[in-house]
């Protein structure tokens, strides 16, 4: 048996990540999660030592059924915690601020308000504790970051979980989203270990995990973006251009993924037509328009100010600068005194990001595949993240998942077109 045969690669993820788990949490979850967590290292390896003797089929559909209880009882019993205490206490406690303001825009929506337009002062975000040091008041009262496509798809979920229960809780949606990416995901890899690796990767992801039970919307974006990849591989171009649409119309993130998509088709096309091909791929560039321009029509001021002014450091009351990246680090020197005021990171984003960028489309050009255009995806936003104005542990945990696409992806005979 070889060293890679004796130590694979699902099995390592699922005992480092599941330790991590173990003894991160209180004594009794860590007791739950010890159970699915030694059970498929002892398993794999009684399979692998033929102690235990069943097929192939039957060994992954028990190691899967073993991520899928780990994964359940890290993020989805934790969220559904948090749902019930928050029910039981106050709609701003036991939940992200994020996740309260995308609530607060559907009501707003269902009145026909503009989210950008409108303060929530007298909502229960003016009432969330804003932790940041050096910034009294949290800037979101003011502004909305989000792009409209979050809303929009959720406004129908809202009104009748509303009407069958008497409330609602936005992480409803972004575990339903959470649960639906896991196939697709898995789909991306050939292999049972792969597969396997993939899903505990994105269940597991301690950077990640802790932002969907708080209510990050993380979940939301990736649905639409492995959706896109899953299509891709199998020649639906226009599908697959529809859902990075949709992605790119949630969440600025999915905005650098585009570039590695459209170099994928071009590579792809057949010579001569390549424009003509590459027009299949429309949806990407149309559907955001559709999307976003009702609201610039709507107040463009507005719009503009909550999802590029804010974010930059150029509006009135801005987002801090701050977290793990260039601002932090210029924070800590003293560099910058004040984590409100504006600093001009596009430059150094510039500087950095854009050789990177075509230095990544070019190794594309040579290793056209959708695993290439993930690692590139993952590498750019973990760049370009680095040299922004905030990046915090959830932003990390995007480049963490979108590299472990790179790397356990496994390209098939599917993306040869003819």
């Amino acid at each position: 048996m070889s060293q890679t045969e004796s130590l694979p690669i699902d099995s390592i993820l699922m005992l480092v990540l599941g330790t991590v788990y173990v003894a991160g949490v209180n004594e009794a979850l860590g007791a739950l999660l010890m159970l699915p967590v030694a059970s498929y290292i002892l398993v794999d390896g009684l399979s692998r030592s033929k102690v235990l003797k069943t097929s192939l089929d039957r060994l992954f559909n028990l190691k899967l059924a073993l991520v899928m209880l780990t994964i359940f009882l890290v993020v989805v019993l934790p969220t559904i915690s948090w749902m019930v205490m928050r029910q039981a206490t106050a709609p701003w406690q036991h939940i992200d601020d994020g996740a309260i303001q995308t609530e607060e825009s559907i009501k707003y929506l269902l009145q026909g308000k503009n989210p950008y337009a409108e303060d929530y002062l007298g909502t229960p975000l003016a009432e969330w504790l804003h932790p940041i040091e050096g910034v009294e008041e949290n800037p979101a009262l003011y502004h909305n970051a989000y792009l409209p496509f979050i809303y929009l798809f959720c406004t129908p979920f809202y009104v009748a979980i509303k009407h069958v229960t008497g409330w609602y809780d936005q992480r409803l949606v972004y575990l339903l989203l959470l649960v639906c990416t896991l196939w697709p995901l898995m789909q991306h890899a050939a292999t049972p270990s792969r597969k396997l690796g993939l899903a505990i990767v994105f269940g597991l992801n301690f950077l990640s995990a802790p932002h969907t039970v708080r209510g990050g919307n993380d979940s939301f974006v990736w649905f639409w973006l492995i959706m896109s990849t899953y299509l891709l591989q199998r020649d639906k171009i226009t599908l697959s251009a529809l859902s990075l649409g949709l992605a790119c119309a949630s969440k600025q993130t999915a905005w650098l993924f585009v570039p590695f998509f459209l170099a994928y088709l071009w590579i792809k096309a057949p010579s001569p037509g390549k424009c003509v091909f590459l027009r299949k791929a429309y949806p990407v560039l149309v559907v955001p328009l559709l999307v976003i321009i009702p609201f610039l029509l709507w107040d463009a001021g507005a719009f503009i100010e909550d999802t590029y002014l804010y974010l930059s450091g150029q509006a009135a009351s801005s987002f801090p600068i701050g977290g793990f990246g260039l601002g932090g680090l210029l924070l800590a020197l003293g560099f910058i005194k004040d984590r409100t005021v504006y600093f001009p990171f596009i430059v150094f984003q510039a500087v950095f990001c854009l050789p990177l960028l075509l230095f990544l489309l070019k190794r594309q050009l040579f290793d056209n595949t959708v695993k290439r255009c993930w690692l590139g995806y993952g590498l750019l936003f973990l760049s370009f993240s680095f040299f922004s104005r905030f990046i915090n542990d959830s932003y990390l945990g995007i480049a963490v998942n979108a590299l472990a696409l790179g790397y356990l992806s496994e390209d098939s005979q599917m993306e040869r077109w003819k």
